[in-house]
């Protein structure tokens, strides 16, 4: 007995990226506190939901204080390599670009992330200040983060 093979249309793979795209687009979370290092709730304890592109930004941070390959939790797609960087003992000017590199290559990861540019450093010690413009699906957004240094409720 013999099967007739239909062939897809090459369309349907942009098709199924496109739905992609647009599942992400429409992805929510959680309202987060990020001075206090908490997701917000209410009053009588209820978190409280916020829109697609909030979700991301929170995506965005949670990647940048997140060493890379030390939890096992996280694949190796997810977070920076910060800490390995300090370690190394690099020059500033070399530390700043693997910075760089490594902010860029865990951002890039999701389809939502269009560019990372326009980086500035301050370093304070072994901690570091990062600067960066985020264009995004959802528009432009700065990021101002210290690296380095978590707030007393995290990890």
């Amino acid at each position: 007995m013999t099967y007739d093979v239909m062939q897809a249309p090459e369309t349907m793979i942009d098709v199924a990226e496109e739905q992609t795209l647009n599942d992400a687009r429409e992805l929510r979370g959680y309202t987060y506190d990020y001075d206090d290092g908490k997701v917000v709730t209410t009053l009588n304890g209820r978190t409280i939901k916020n829109d697609a592109a909030s979700a991301y930004l929170l995506w965005v941070v949670k990647n940048l204080v997140t060493e890379r390959y030390e939890r096992a939790a996280y694949s190796s797609d997810f977070g920076i390599e910060f800490r390995a960087i300090v370690r190394k003992n690099y020059s500033k000017s070399i530390a700043e670009s693997e910075l760089k590199r490594t902010i860029t290559e865990a951002l890039s990861v999701d389809e939502r992330t269009k560019d990372v540019s326009d980086f500035k450093f301050h370093w304070e010690g072994a901690n570091c200040h990062v600067h960066f413009l985020l264009k995004s699906i959802y528009g432009e957004h700065e990021v101002n983060r210290m690296l380095g240094v978590y707030p007393k409720n995290a990890r």
